[in-house]
């Protein structure tokens, strides 16, 4: 369980050109948030602020408990980098950190503030340095539910009124019930996420059925991430695309699992930041996997970053902002069931925190 600190003073750290703050936070949910393997009511995260002639780049490292880094090694990691060495890696289009350096999520942070960076001083959104089409695509993201009783369920959907899409965390045992109790008092599509839970091949095959005749459109990580077996006879099965989220890291192990899922879901405190999504997108389209662009709970700094890719995706679950009680940036919205951000340069989003 993360622990119970909600934000301390901010850290800074004064080189020449740049100035890099950084803040402890933590994330609290609306409602516990219950997957199959477990509950939370709070995610810790780190954001960061790099500041240049006045300018503030945003980041953000969310760091569920389910991860090996946390808020004390994120920190220790920022606290020790050489932040104007990486700047100009970034500007020359180097990579920032090498292979060896494992913390996903603060390396994440470092990548979309330097993004938010240079789109504020060039007065450009970054989502334009990435997708060259006059007129960006814009899709539907899903609102996540976790497991749920029926009071619940109905709670947390008066809160996704706005949204066209859902998505339903199972947990394997009673995922009918629960998928029923949903098709009370909703009608729209959904997605499921079973984090691994499904164990029997067979059953799985009779609920994918089931869930066909409900108006399910994509079946998220069914089993356990290194049963490629399994997923590959499901696929075979399936009419529904089997997305891989545990079992999909990075891009070393794209084709290790494409024979087995119809595509990956890509968050970027897995992969590291903005600049490897990218990567990983266009590595994954020529192997015809699928693209969703997901999150973990991060606010709308995370979610921001990832939506600045979401031209590239098949769906977006970008939704981290709505299942919280204290999101500290603003300017993420959704309009019509799809996510807009409303500054027109960097993220597109802007904060108090570091006033």
């Amino acid at each position: 369980m993360p622990s119970p600190l909600k934000y301390s003073k901010v850290i800074l750290h004064l080189f020449p050109n740049l100035k890099l703050h950084i803040l402890p936070y933590q994330l609290q949910f609306k409602y516990p948030f219950s997957i199959a393997h477990g509950i939370r009511t709070c995610t810790d995260a780190v954001f960061v602020a790099i500041e240049k002639d006045g300018i503030l780049g945003y980041g953000e490292a969310t760091l569920p408990p389910y991860l090996k880094d946390n808020q004390s090694t994120s920190i220790a990691f920022l606290q020790n980098i050489e932040i104007e060495k990486l700047y100009n890696r970034f500007i020359l289009n180097i990579e920032l950190f090498d292979d060896s350096i494992t913390d996903m999520p603060a390396k994440a942070s470092i990548d979309m503030a330097f993004w938010d960076l240079k789109g504020k001083l060039e007065n450009k959104k970054v989502s334009a340095y990435f997708d060259q089409t006059t007129k960006q695509k814009l899709i539907f993201s899903t609102y996540t539910i976790g497991i749920s009783s029926e009071d619940e369920l109905k709670s947390k959907l008066a809160d996704a009124s706005d949204f066209r899409l859902i998505k339903l965390k199972l947990n394997g045992k009673n995922d009918k019930d629960l998928i029923l109790n949903f098709r009370k008092y909703c009608n729209k599509p959904f997605a499921i996420d079973v984090n691994q839970a499904w164990t029997n091949l067979d059953e799985a095959k009779k609920m994918h059925d089931f869930l066909l005749a409900q108006n399910c459109f994509l079946i998220e990580q069914p089993f356990e991430k290194s049963d490629i077996k399994k997923t590959k006879e499901l696929k075979q099965h399936s009419q529904l695309p089997i997305i891989a989220d545990e079992a999909f890291q990075t891009i070393d192990t794209l084709v290790q699992i494409a024979d087995a899922y119809d595509g990956i879901n890509i968050k970027l405190m897995k992969c590291g930041g903005i600049t490897n999504a990218f990567k990983i997108i266009q590595e994954a389209k020529k192997l015809e996997l699928k693209i969703l662009l997901g999150c973990m709970s991060e606010s709308a700094c995370g979610c921001a970053a990832a939506a600045s890719l979401q031209s590239f995706a098949d769906w977006t679950d970008l939704d981290g902002p709505w299942l919280l009680k204290n999101n500290p940036f603003h300017d993420y919205t959704l309009e019509h069931g799809e996510i807009m951000t409303l500054q027109n340069n960097g993220l597109g989003i802007t904060t108090s925190l570091f006033q």
